[in-house]
């Protein structure tokens, strides 16, 4: 009784017609605990990534304003928030990014792993979605300094880890459908 008065007190566990059971919190913190271990464990984060040329050939680049990344360079790009659809998520990181709203379609996905002097940084799922017939959104409250620039204009160590190596990939294929990368974080691009 003592350790599941300790669950309930910490809104793991609740009393329901007589029977003990899960709170969404507790089924939350389930899903992150490994059956082997028992131990919370990290899980990678699901983003959406916004793929948007000009006539020009140039890419849409948001250069960040806020940590993590402040000051280096992504597609416009967010995490996905639980419980919300794919698309309409996409739809809200162009808006909020790079205040365009445009058609959206899906093109593949990126799992990016990046290794920190040995260690594992980032750990990212990645939907890629291509932009057309962009226009300026409705009431966009914008986040990002966006700019149109070719890849080759840019320098790999100005990119969001993992985001260089995306663009590369983007470039080099019309349609992802499923590409697994693995990045040194803070160790410069390969060469091509």
């Amino acid at each position: 009784m003592y350790h599941l008065r300790g669950l309930m007190n910490e809104g793991l566990i609740e009393k329901h017609d007589g029977r003990y059971q899960l709170t969404i919190k507790g089924l939350q913190l389930v899903g992150t605990l490994s059956l082997k271990t028992g131990r919370t464990r990290e899980q990678p984060k699901i983003l959406n990534a916004i793929v948007c040329r000009n006539t020009a050939g140039e890419y849409l680049f948001t250069r960040w304003q806020r940590q993590p990344n402040v000051g280096l360079v992504s597609f416009p790009h967010g995490m996905m928030h639980y419980g919300e659809p794919v698309m309409k998520m996409a739809a809200y990181e162009l808006a909020e990014k790079a205040g365009l709203q445009a058609d959206l379609e899906y093109k593949g996905d990126v799992y990016v792993r990046g290794m920190l002097a040995g260690v594992l940084d980032r750990h990212m799922l990645v939907h890629i979605f291509e932009a057309t017939n962009a226009a300026v959104a409705d009431h966009a409250e914008v986040v990002g300094e966006s700019f149109w620039a070719t890849l080759d204009s840019l320098r790999p160590e100005e990119f969001v880890p993992g985001f260089y190596e995306i663009a590369r990939l983007v470039g080099a294929s019309a349609t992802l459908l499923f590409e697994d990368i693995e990045i040194e974080v803070g160790a410069p691009a390969p060469a091509e």
